[in-house]
């Protein structure tokens, strides 16, 4: 066994802890306790963790450790050390969902997620900061404790999974429980340089965690790898009766990682000028598509230019579905709003107020208009594989001004030069990976987006790793010394 002190977790994947596993070199045990060391040694500086479940995840380990010992195993995510975005519930952690207006709820018991996770063989290390109730892509907070960007603490990490994708990156667990709703999995984890999937929506059962919309809610995941981050759909995926809107689709065969070296000679990859967002794009995000073609070519894929509904239609559309659902689940289902108003954070609360004024008519066009969105992208897919975007125009704003970044001299609300990217994805339903493809003039991170059809997870994995594979040590990874920013 390896001495815990001088093991280092921050760059095993979970398929390199599955083979260490297997080779008795370590145990769930061992890596377990080096997470927790590397958790308590830096997220002080972080913030990424809202709760370190210390003592359940020790008995947790244990139990695995017992399990191969005796030659039994629950599959790929046997001992993996897990983290969990706050807004899912994790039995016997803090249950706020990141607000005041909850503060001192414990979860009585694991959100559905959480419990088949536990099942498949994870250790849940504990619960990882959000935005307030998830409404926001900064994940920054007034009043309590917010994260920082591991590649430099002056920025934020996204929103709202920003705690899961900065935990991470600063290589404390190999892949996170994260979500996405207009863009929560895919901002923090071009923000922060990781790996993320926000699958077909259905796919992941929402019980016993948060709503924010609750026909744009979809669970996903944040790796430190695109291999990572199938083992954790896989175990998370399935229909359950305790929520009706998941899907009885099976998820396709699992893509190989050993397989994207291989290139991906016949994939058809489009380009669509009208998702190319209402902003200009910045030096670091031309690069890094253009370096992303350049890998799509290089592997042998055909890149073609397609023609789809435009980003700023579907943005207009997707503000009074997401309002309208977000103001019914906190003023008629929780009964919290307007009551506690005060409670809220002003960002949060000033959303709400400003949803209570979307009209009926409003609401119903916007799904009038969704489901031409959908029946448009459905016929894109059909002689498309993939579609690549940018996820952001620019890098992430600074802690202290985190709702605005500047453009060519121009100061711009920070979900302009995002969302027109990311919501298209979340208003078709449409499955999307998020992959890191370089850095910025300031060395931050850089991601692009893959799209696939409905139900396609598997095709958006395999062109994202093929991508990763080819860019190689160009793709950021876990920041070697904590950067204290400046």
């Amino acid at each position: 066994m390896t001495d815990v002190a001088a093991m280092d977790v921050s760059g095993l994947s979970i398929a390199r802890l599955g083979e260490l596993y297997a080779a008795g070199d370590t145990d769930p045990t061992e890596v377990l306790a080096a997470a927790l060391e590397r958790i308590d040694r830096l997220d002080g500086a972080l913030g990424a963790f809202a709760e370190v479940t210390a003592e359940a995840a020790t008995a947790e380990a244990a139990e695995r450790t017992a399990e191969l010992r005796r030659g039994e195993s629950r599959g790929p995510l046997h001992g993996v050390p897990v983290a969990v975005k706050e807004l899912f519930d994790v039995a016997g952690a803090v249950g706020d969902y990141g607000s005041e207006v909850l503060a001192g709820r414990v979860a009585g018991s694991d959100a559905e997620l959480v419990r088949r996770l536990r099942a498949a063989g994870a250790v849940i290390v504990g619960v990882t900061r959000s935005h307030e109730f998830g409404w926001g892509i900064t994940s920054q907070h007034a009043g309590r404790s917010s994260p920082r960007n591991p590649w430099n603490l002056d920025r934020v990490p996204g929103g709202s999974s920003g705690g899961s994708a900065a935990a991470v990156a600063w290589g404390m667990a190999p892949a996170a429980v994260a979500s996405d709703t207009g863009g929560s999995v895919r901002i923090p984890a071009t923000f922060c340089g990781v790996a993320g999937i926000k699958p077909t929506l259905g796919r992941v059962s929402r019980a016993g965690g948060l709503a924010l919309a609750a026909t744009l809610d979809t669970p996903g995941v944040v790796a430190g790898r695109v291999g990572d981050l199938w083992p954790m759909l896989a175990a998370m995926s399935g229909p359950h009766v305790g929520d009706a809107a998941t899907l009885a689709d099976p998820l396709p065969p699992a893509p190989d990682p050993a397989s994207f070296g291989d290139g991906l000679a016949g994939v058809r990859v489009g380009i669509a000028p009208a998702l190319r967002g209402p902003v200009p794009w910045g030096e670091g995000t031309t690069a890094g598509f253009d370096r992303t073609c350049a890998a799509l070519r290089a592997a042998g894929a055909t890149l073609e230019e397609v023609d789809t509904p435009s980003a700023e239609d579907m943005l207009a559309a997707f503000i009074p579905l997401q309002m309208a659902e977000a103001y019914d689940f906190h003023s008629r289902q929780l009964g919290l709003f307007p009551q506690r108003a005060g409670t809220y954070g002003a960002d949060v609360r000033g959303r709400l107020e400003m949803a209570s004024e979307v009209s009926m008519g409003e609401y119903l066009e916007s799904r009038r208009r969704r489901l031409e969105f959908i029946w448009a992208f459905d016929r894109v897919f059909e002689s498309l594989d993939v579609l690549l975007t940018p996820i952001s125009a620019v890098g992430p704003p600074t802690v202290d001004d985190p709702d605005t970044v500047v453009i060519d001299g121009e100061r711009r609300a920070l979900r302009e030069v995002v969302m027109g990217f990311t919501v298209p994805q979340n208003i078709t339903g449409l499955p999307t990976v998020a992959v890191p493809v370089g850095f910025d003039a300031d060395g931050l991170p850089v991601g692009m987006q893959f799209t696939a059809g409905r139900l396609r997870e598997d095709i958006a994995v395999r062109v994202a790793g093929v991508v990763e594979a080819v860019l190689g040590a160009e793709a950021p990874r876990v920041p070697v010394t904590p950067n204290q920013g400046g």
